[in-house]
């Protein structure tokens, strides 16, 4: 090798010296913080992996069936029909609303009036929306009157509106008197919470049946989650008429 190729490799090779020796420092300090629990600052560190979550409940156990269906307060359909759908709801809820205003009227018309289907109706409202308390009590109040079916149409219709008052017991008994409802009774029903403990009862068992969100259903005892579209129910109350 001439002395003038020598000259020229030799700057190349110190610099590649110099990039291995930073390159394998690097990894030795690294190593050190990895082994001593540390991270190297300004790094993006994985956090341990999350555990699984737990699937939810294609099914309610036979007890909790037993409770759900039992003495029902809000029930339309045959009594005697081989199939008994419970729905869960939360009137602030805007796939609730979807629900009965989009999905509802079909499992009526095609399954309740034709004596196949016994509908019971349960509340669980959730504790972020502020009058889904409220508006629950309100329902089964309208409820004690006959109304509750009729009352939860004009909460739905009206959610956009009285979700953003400030205060909704004026709003709530105007429901009422236009359902042609003896008002006293309904707001003295609503002021004094009687209602209060039967809304409890209600999420008591949505909880025992593993129920967290709404709109949720249970359907012969199997469980279907959501606003979803009627095709869904039609699946899942046909297999259970088998």
């Amino acid at each position: 090798m001439t002395e003038k190729k020598k000259n020229l490799l030799q700057p190349i090779m110190v610099g590649l010296l110099v990039i291995a020796a930073f390159a394998i420092g690097s990894m030795w300090t690294e190593l050190k913080m990895l082994k001593s629990g540390n991270q190297p600052a300004g790094k993006p560190v994985a956090s341990q992996q999350p555990q699984q979550q737990a699937e939810e409940p294609k099914e309610v156990s036979d007890d909790v069936w037993k409770e759900i269906i039992k003495n029902p307060t809000a029930v339309k359909g045959d009594s005697k029909a081989k199939v008994t759908l419970v729905e869960f709801t939360d009137f602030q809820c805007p796939f609730c609303k979807r629900y009965a205003e989009e999905t509802l009227g079909q499992i009526e018309k095609e399954y309740m009036a034709t004596g196949k289907v016994r509908y019971i109706a349960k509340t669980l409202p959730l504790e972020f929306h502020q009058f889904a308390q409220a508006a629950a009590e309100a329902a089964k109040c309208a409820g004690v009157q006959g109304k509750y079916f009729e009352y939860s149409t004009l909460l739905f219709k009206n959610q956009d509106s009285w979700s953003t008052e400030t205060d909704v017991t004026k709003t709530f008994a105007g429901y009422a008197t236009s359902l042609g409802l003896n008002e006293a009774k309904f707001s003295q029903c609503v002021a004094n919470g009687e209602q209060k403990a039967a809304v409890a009862a209600d999420v008591a068992l949505a909880k025992r049946g593993g129920l967290g969100g709404t709109p949720s259903f249970v359907i012969n005892g199997k469980i279907l989650v959501g606003a979803q579209p009627f095709v869904q129910f039609k699946a899942a109350i046909d297999e259970a008429l088998k």
